[in-house]
């Protein structure tokens, strides 16, 4: 549970707030009030990186409307309405969410795992970039210079192929966190 007594919404969720729910919402008291309510009421989903890969933490209200705070939980960063497909209740539902939580929790742990592993990659490959780079200035040799080039290439590559891998979790861990918020499994 978030203590909503000191909570703030940022201006993005104010006019988020104007476009989806414009009955709660003609001025910014009367949205961040709608918000704390809403955030009273709501179920924590977890920690999940937003489209530009900011992590907030994930409230679901209802199945219906998801509400992002920044990771100190002080500040409403965005909110919308969850698209729900309406099955009927399926007896072993709660199983799944179940396995669905705790695939959760492992693709929380594999991401920063992954996180780590990408800033220590980048540091010892920009290292080695660094002393590559020395060696090409100071060579007089087209083939020395050639193979720092190469050298230069793959360390590179490999710290995009880290990024690109945390952000392919990163996607994947935000679709498992709206289908728990939505029980839309």
């Amino acid at each position: 549970m978030i203590e909503t007594k000191n909570i703030i919404i940022s201006n993005h969720t104010f006019e988020r707030m104007q476009e989806r729910f414009p009955t709660h919402s003609r001025n910014k008291k009367e949205a961040t009030n709608q918000i704390r309510y809403l955030l009273k009421n709501s179920e924590y989903i977890g920690v999940v990186p937003d489209n530009e890969g900011v992590d907030g933490h994930m409230f679901a209200y209802d199945n219906k409307v998801a509400i992002y705070t920044d990771m100190t939980g002080g500040i409403v960063t965005t909110i919308y309405e969850i698209d729900r497909d309406n099955r009927q209740h399926i007896s072993f539902r709660t199983k799944v969410k179940e396995i669905y939580k705790k695939e959760f929790r492992k693709m929380h742990r594999l991401e920063q795992t992954k996180r780590k592993k990408v800033e220590l990659t980048r540091l010892k490959n920009e290292a080695e970039i660094a002393v590559l780079k020395y060696k090409r200035y100071t060579t007089r040799s087209n083939n020395v210079k050639k193979d720092c080039d190469e050298k230069i290439a793959v360390l590179q590559s490999e710290i995009t192929n880290i990024k690109n891998e945390v952000k392919r979790i990163q996607s994947e861990k935000r679709h498992v966190a709206i289908a728990i918020a939505t029980n839309n499994f």
